[in-house]
This record gives C-alpha cells, sequence and structure tokens, in this order.
C-alpha cells in the first residue's frame, strides 16, 4: 500500500485555542503524503477562572507554574482577558510544560517566556525534570492549573520529593456534541489509522460506539504517549505505535514505521 492511499484519522479534543496545534499534526502528515480528517472528539469548557485569577494575583506564594497542556495555558490568557491584571511577576518565575503546543499557547497568549520541559513527552518525564530542577530550590508551591479530569501523576512525584503543589481545576472535558453521529461518519470514510491523544479520548469515543471495541479491529491504531496507550490497552485495544512525544515529527515517523 502506498503512503498517499494512507487515511489517517486525528481523534482529538479541539478547541479554538488548539485549533493551530491540530492543524499542525495534519500539516505535518499531508507534507508527508498521508491524507488526513480532524475528529473532534472533545468539549472544553472553562471554569473557576475567578478562582485562577485571584491565585495569580497572589504570586509571591509560588515558585513557578505547571502547565500540562494548552488548554491550562489558555485558561490563563482567558482569565486576563476576562479581568486585566499584570502577569509580569510570573515572567520572572519558571515555567514548566509538556509539548510544543503548551509551550506555544505559553508563549503567544499569556507572554510567559522562561519555559522549559516542553520536550519532555509525557506527565512522569516533566515531574522528573522538575525534581531534578528544583528540589534544591522549591521552597514555595508550584500552580498546577488543570482539567476536571486530570491524573496525580505529577502531584504525587513532586510531593514524594517534597515539592508542593497547588492544583486549580480551570475546564472541563466533555464529549463533543453529536460525537456519536460524527464518529460514524469518519469511520464510513475508511481511514487506515487512528491516532488516540488522551485517556479521555479513548472513553469517549468507546462509549459513542456502545463499547464494540471489535470495530477498532479494522484500523491500525497509534497512542500519543504511554498513558495513552495504557488506557487503550486496557480497554483490549491492539495498540500498532507510539508516538512518545506530543508533536507531528514525531507521530508522522511512527505511522511511517508501521505501514
Amino acid at each position: 500500500m502506498s503512503i498517499n492511499k494512507i487515511k489517517v484519522l486525528l481523534c482529538t479534543g479541539v478547541s479554538s485555542e488548539t485549533d493551530n496545534n491540530e492543524n499542525q499534526y495534519k500539516k505535518c502528515l499531508t507534507e508527508h503524503g498521508f491524507e488526513c480528517e480532524i475528529l473532534q472528539v472533545l468539549h472544553f469548557e472553562f471554569i473557576n477562572l475567578d478562582d485562577l485569577r485571584n491565585t495569580l494575583l497572589d504570586s509571591e506564594s509560588y515558585n513557578g507554574l505547571i502547565l500540562t497542556s494548552p488548554r491550562a495555558a489558555a485558561a490563563i490568557a482567558m482569565t486576563k482577558m476576562q479581568n486585566p491584571f499584570s502577569l509580569e511577576p510570573w515572567l520572572e518565575k519558571t515555567t514548566f510544560c509538556i509539548g510544543q503546543a503548551t509551550e506555544f499557547v505559553a508563549k503567544e497568549q499569556v507572554g510567559l517566556t522562561n519555559i522549559f520541559g516542553s520536550d519532555s513527552g509525557n506527565a512522569k518525564n516533566l515531574a522528573n525534570f522538575i525534581v531534578h530542577t528544583m528540589k534544591e530550590k522549591c521552597k514555595k508551591p508550584l500552580l498546577l492549573p488543570c482539567s476536571d479530569i486530570a491524573r496525580d501523576t505529577i502531584p504525587q512525584i513532586l510531593l514524594n520529593n517534597k515539592i508542593e503543589v497547588k492544583k486549580i481545576v480551570v475546564y472541563k472535558t466533555k464529549a463533543h456534541h453529536f460525537l456519536a453521529e460524527a464518529l460514524n461518519e469518519a469511520l464510513n470514510q475508511s481511514p487506515h489509522v487512528l491516532v488516540f491523544y488522551s485517556p479521555s479520548i479513548v472513553d469517549n469515543m468507546l462509549n459513542a460506539l456502545s463499547n464494540n471495541k471489535t470495530i477498532f479491529e479494522n484500523f491500525k491504531i497509534i497512542a500519543i504517549g504511554p498513558v495513552t496507550e495504557e488506557a487503550l490497552e486496557n480497554a483490549g485495544i491492539k495498540v500498532d505505535g507510539v508516538a512518545e512525544k506530543p508533536e507531528p515529527t514525531s507521530l508522522t515517523e511512527v505511522i511511517q514505521k508501521i505501514i
């Protein structure tokens, strides 16, 4: 089967602040000869922005920020947009983030520049990087804006190393409207490869298919990161490849390898 006939379906969460990120994946895959479409699986709803703003105003109580998704960074930008205030004290602090997309939003929409860890690839690697970087000098908590379904990987590793974390839930993750219809339509286009970006995407797609996991036997399955791989395997879905980093190049290389 030639590459120019391979169809890739990106099963992801898309919202206004991450459209550019998903388009970068599509652009990269298209440039390498693949046909690529995006299935919007998730919908994100921002919450607790007043609490986030008040916490950001108390900058002296924190050593820095941890951003694990573009939505977390966008929540800060939205907080500032809705009720303007100065983020200048945070510019001097260290920001840790996962992935180039998160770093992009943190820089472009929030204005943060002192950013590290974007090439860490996943939460466990980032947590270990933070421990290595901050263990001897982190005397105050790190602020972690996150999703309502965020795992405790980072807080637990940091807590075990005596680094405090202050979590604030700043967005909810929900199945996108009309997901079942959109999913059935997308699968009817006969893609060859399905790409899953997170455990919540796995869960919501299975729900939309009434837990009929046998459908996935017809496709090559790619996971973004080991946590998503684990979620797929726990659901009884065979994983054909794993992109170790949430980056277009990493995904493209995995797809090229499995075909």
